[in-house]
């Protein structure tokens, strides 16, 4: 139970979360990330899943992962004009217990995309889906307001 708490603690300071900014010629180099699709070494799930998913996911958007970090992720998730909206972990509830430290491959994502700040944190269950079998649950880093994900994924939050 500490450790749950202790992750809710790591999201609600993520929250607030502000990241320094970055030289103009690292900016060119991260921008490669705010648009879809993102360079190597993520995937389109839809493609990677053989189309189980689809291309976009209401409430998620179109989403990229580095494969070799499934089924955790984090994923990107992609507005349909192709604008990065939030960075989603999918974190099996065995996992929640285990000494991963997420908050370190988000903030390796955030400083990747320059200076951004987090704008709200989304704690969803979610049951069993293509690409990620166990229950678990979605801690999603939004990038913009909840009217603006709302607006640009489609529907109310799944």
């Amino acid at each position: 139970m500490k450790k749950i708490m202790s992750l809710g603690f790591v999201l609600l300071l993520l929250t607030f979360m502000i990241i320094p900014d970055i030289s103009s010629a690292q900016d060119k180099d991260n921008s490669s990330l705010l648009k879809s699709p993102p360079p190597a070494p993520y995937a389109d799930v839809s493609k990677a899943l053989n189309g189980a998913l689809p291309d976009f996911v209401p409430g998620l958007g179109t989403l990229y992962v580095d494969t070799s970090k499934l089924p955790e992720g984090p994923f990107l998730a992609y507005d349909k004009s192709g604008n990065l909206i939030k960075i989603v972990f999918m974190i099996p509830l065995e996992n929640l217990n285990s000494q991963n430290n997420y908050l370190n491959q988000a903030e390796n994502v955030l400083n990747k995309i320059g200076n951004k700040k987090v704008d709200h944190v989304n704690f969803i269950y979610s049951g069993p889906h293509p690409g990620v079998s166990a229950t678990h649950y979605h801690i999603e880093l939004v990038l913009v307001s909840a009217a603006a994900e709302k607006e640009a994924l489609g529907k109310d939050l799944y």
